[in-house]
């Protein structure tokens, strides 16, 4: 109940471009707040009612109540901006190790062939699922220490678990697991984490150009569904009264919010760097849900200049914690080409967390390396 409303509060600050801090602090109410009248109450999302002593929603509130009395257009920037924060996640993967994609798909695709396993040969399964579990709490192949995780049960236990899924299930998870071996077994096997930095050349006359280390497999993917979110988000800037000139004369007018505009401008170039600079640049510790916490669209949001200028982020990492559900309702465009209508975005609702992280954790990768809207 609490997270529900922190996060309206955290959005509706951040779609109205005051740029909210990442960690949402409850304001505990030490004095009641002055008479308005009726005639003088917001038209739009009006802040659920707080208790003096926490400063949060009764127990009575209905959990998704204060988003629904967001505006449209706040909760369809809300939505694509949730969905940009997911697949910023999924790019921040990368930069852990080149390979951390097909460690991961690799051990999701053995747990989730746990019913063509026999009893005998699932030894592994409970070993390869602490594997995943540490992975995604570590957001990548090593811990915050930089001390690389190891598998906890034995190659024969995952061979055998792989050969006997390859009965019923799906083929070929022996020869992925045997090319993933020795890093998932050998400390000594890539014990740091890469380094993305250009190598430094060598001299001397007979001085080897030295190879500079390569982009991830995958990795311009990735980064072309996290811009192409944030390039949604794009169309649902919030219009804000503004002051322009108009033949000499002051006028209010709504426009574009120019500090919501400027962020995710600054996010789309920052995304079109190449790649080695991305991945090389300061900016993109931002780009994981332990930094971006509860809200991590509106957070995205906020931290855009931060990103943009490369600078990295300060302090202690949080942990993951279970995020709100945000659901598209799509309807039919009006306006169509040789008779076929195509769907939009009509409309977004709130729906509670995943019961558990795990469950949360396998929700995140489909969404966030997903260009769909994924609606009911």
């Amino acid at each position: 109940m609490q997270r529900s409303w922190v996060m309206t509060i955290l959005v509706g600050s951040a779609l109205l471009a005051q740029t909210p801090p990442p960690v949402p602090v409850p304001v505990p109410v030490q004095t009641p707040a002055p008479e308005t009248k009726p005639a003088m109450a917001p038209a739009e999302a009006p802040v659920p009612p707080r208790t003096a002593v926490t400063g949060t929603p009764p127990a009575t509130e209905p959990e998704a109540k204060a988003f629904d009395q967001l505006r449209p257009t706040k909760r369809k920037l809300a939505y694509t901006l949730y969905r940009a924060a997911l697949s910023a996640h999924e790019l921040g993967y990368y930069r852990s190790h080149p390979r951390v994609m097909e460690v991961r798909d690799a051990l999701e695709a053995l747990v989730q062939a746990r019913l063509d396993i026999p009893e005998k040969a699932s030894a592994a399964l409970p070993a390869a699922e602490a594997y995943l579990a540490r992975l995604r709490a570590n957001h990548g192949l090593y811990d915050a220490e930089g001390k690389k995780l190891l598998f906890e049960g034995t190659w024969k236990e995952l061979q055998t678990a792989a050969r006997a899924a390859a009965k019923t299930g799906p083929k070929g998870l022996e020869p992925r697991l045997l090319k993933l071996k020795g890093l998932l077994f050998d400390p000594k096997v890539d014990a740091m984490a890469p380094s993305w930095a250009e190598p430094e050349a060598s001299k001397g006359r007979r001085a080897k150009v030295p190879k500079g280390p390569k982009e991830p497999v995958g990795f311009a993917t990735q980064k072309a569904i996290t811009a192409l979110w944030v390039k949604r988000a794009q169309a649902w800037i919030e219009n804000t009264p503004q002051e322009v000139e108009i033949k000499g004369a002051k006028k209010l007018r709504r426009l574009p919010n120019p500090m919501q505009t400027k962020a995710l401008d600054d996010l789309v170039t920052w995304l079109a760097k190449d790649d080695l600079d991305l991945l090389r640049d300061p900016g993109f510790g931002w780009l994981d849900l332990r930094r971006l916490g509860a809200v991590p669209g509106a957070a995205l949001l906020s931290r855009a200049a931060d990103i943009a200028a490369s600078r990295p982020p300060e302090g202690p990492l949080g942990s993951l914690v279970l995020l709100p559900i945000l659901e598209p309702v799509l309807g039919e465009s009006k306006f169509g080409k040789d008779g076929e209508k195509r769907k939009v975005l009509v409309e977004v609702k709130q729906a509670a967390p995943a019961a558990n992280l795990g469950e949360q954790a396998l929700a995140i990768e489909k969404l966030g390396r997903s260009r769909e809207f994924d609606a009911k």
